[in-house]
């Protein structure tokens, strides 16, 4: 049954592009196609696929790798200080943006403990300020904005939006007795990341010349910088996805050479990225959500939290940016970015 639900899934992975292609459909990013195929295919709808052990193995595999090519697309030279002191860095916009969304979200929060739909606020504001990065990172990439300053931006907000919250529900979990590991272990994660940079600057350069096609030493040492620091989160009590976060940004400072990436990127898009897209979907079971009075209740309530607090934010951002940074960011006052990146 396992090998039927596989063959599936990687039909629909090479049938979404060519539907959305035959159909013109450029609006939608693919990874949210694959989400929907997904809980079509899914026991919400037809049940034709379950998830059995080997493709829950490669989901998660997918968003390991997708988190790890997300720490790769993050271009380190938007944080050196800026000549003009005027001027106003992608970094900066991205940090100003991210203490917006905590904000708005710790208030939204506190309402919600206030009205007694939601308890604990703190943990209800960390859910909120999380920011889904495979599906920004997928969604720019398909849109060729990462190069850009304004797809930095984006990426940096929805970086921190991953990688925050993250490290704020392990520290949650370890203050609240939910956990059994320290907070001061999360500081191995980091540890470690800083070691694998260090130990393998200079030989990251050896491996380069006397690499083969039959050896592939990039993607070995990519792969081995994964599962060192994944191996490390899931020990210290933090999710793996930080992990993986963390060694992409290693792979990234250890200046790979450009077709090393691609073929990452191949390795990851054409593969496994799909596949944990679709299996998020299949995961949700809409039947026993809709089943649920007290969940339909809360529907609206996000409904109005995820089309109203992005608005108010973006008005926000209008307000307070000067035409000149709205320029450093490839925008200008008369072209917003598109609708499909506003609403992630």
């Amino acid at each position: 049954m396992d090998s039927l639900s596989l063959l599936i899934v990687l039909f629909a992975a090479l049938a979404i592009p060519l539907v959305m292609a035959k159909f013109k459909i450029t609006s939608t990013p693919t990874a949210v196609a694959e989400i929907v195929t997904g809980i079509v295919l899914g026991p919400s709808v037809f049940g034709v696929v379950n998830t059995g052990s080997v493709l829950n193995e490669l989901a998660s595999l997918g968003v390991i790798v997708l988190m790890f090519l997300s720490g790769m697309e993050i271009d380190f030279s938007l944080f050196k200080p800026q000549k003009n002191a005027t001027q106003i860095g992608p970094a900066k916009v991205a940090i100003v943006a991210f203490a917006t969304v905590v904000g708005m979200s710790g208030i939204f929060a506190t309402i919600l403990q206030v009205t007694g739909f939601l308890p604990h606020a703190v943990f209800v504001t960390i859910v909120y300020s999380t920011v889904a990065l495979g599906v920004v990172i997928a969604a720019l990439k398909e849109k060729e904005l990462l190069s850009k300053p304004f797809g930095q931006t984006i990426l940096l907000i929805a970086a921190l939006g991953e990688v925050i919250p993250l490290i704020s529900l392990t520290v949650y979990a370890s203050l609240n007795g939910k956990s059994s590991k320290s907070v001061w272990w999360l500081l191995a994660i980091f540890v470690a990341a800083i070691f694998l940079l260090m130990r393998f600057r200079k030989p990251y350069q050896f491996f380069a010349r006397i690499d083969k096609a039959t050896t592939q030493l990039d993607i070995r040492l990519a792969f081995f910088l994964i599962i060192t620091l994944v191996t490390i989160a899931e020990s210290v009590g933090a999710e793996n996805i930080l992990g993986a976060f963390l060694a992409g940004i290693v792979m990234k400072l250890l200046r790979p050479r450009e077709e090393t990436q691609d073929k990452l990127t191949s390795l990851g898009y054409g593969f496994f990225i799909p596949i944990f897209f679709m299996m998020t979907g299949v995961k949700i079971n809409l039947r026993t959500l809709l089943a649920d009075p007290k969940a339909l209740a809360l529907i609206p309530i996000l409904l109005i939290g995820f089309f109203f607090l992005p608005k108010v934010y973006w008005c926000l951002c209008c307000a307070c940016a000067s035409s000149r940074a709205m320029r450093l960011l490839g925008l200008s006052w008369r072209q917003p970015p598109s609708p499909s990146l506003c609403q992630l």
